[in-house]
């Protein structure tokens, strides 16, 4: 287990997403290795799992969860970009912070697919096209970009085919959460059935 700690630490966004390590978080911890290293959460859930003691952990913009099975080690990190709005830098907590990087999470996904971030070859883009929820996600392994649209631009999406719903989407979509999961196995959530795939370059080529 991890020894306490009252060293404060700072991940940096770039690394995050290129390899799903955010300072000293990394797949492979537990539980007690988190609360020793960040300390305990600002607040949890307790009504997802028949536990004793909850298993999903929440901070500042960072939602934390563990496996049932123990030791409980990290399952799933998910960012809130929302908490990030006009930052440079957001604390997660007292010993835990983030540098964004001067990366574009306010901004379309070409612009995070043209930032360098990443090589375009093992990265994906996501579709979903069901005009009542359209819906885009960045892909790489272990790493997920999910982005929405307001219900108020869902009107758009009405009687589009596949390009013209991924312009739509680099225009009016918003970063909704950056997800990481363990590479040999994900605990994202399940995706609806009529999400269509394709490479960045095309992606890129279509809303260029």
């Amino acid at each position: 287990m991890a020894r306490r700690s009252f060293e404060r630490r700072t991940a940096f966004l770039r690394k995050f997403l290129q390899t799903g390590t955010l300072g000293p978080i990394s797949f492979g911890l537990t539980l007690l290795d988190v609360a020793a290293l960040i300390g305990p959460p600002r607040w949890w859930v307790t009504d997802v799992h028949d536990f004793q003691f909850p298993l999903d952990w929440g901070y500042s913009g960072l939602e934390i969860s563990f496996s049932v099975e123990q030791p409980h080690h990290i399952e799933r990190l998910k960012i809130d970009p929302a908490a990030l709005t006009g930052k440079k830098f957001h604390s997660f907590c007292q010993l835990l912070g983030l540098s964004l990087d001067d990366l574009p999470i306010e901004g379309r996904p070409s612009a995070m697919l043209s930032s360098g971030v990443w090589g375009l070859d093992g990265v994906k883009v996501g579709i979903h096209p069901d005009p009542s929820d359209p819906k885009l996600s960045i892909d790489i392994e272990g790493i997920e970009l999910l982005y929405a649209v307001f219900d108020s631009d869902a009107e758009r999406f009405q009687r589009t085919d596949i390009n013209q719903t991924a312009a739509l989407l680099d225009e009016y979509a918003f970063l909704l959460g950056i997800y990481a999961h363990p590479s040999e196995g994900g605990s994202r959530d399940k995706r609806p059935e009529r999400w269509h795939t394709m490479r960045s370059q095309d992606y890129l080529q279509i809303v260029g």
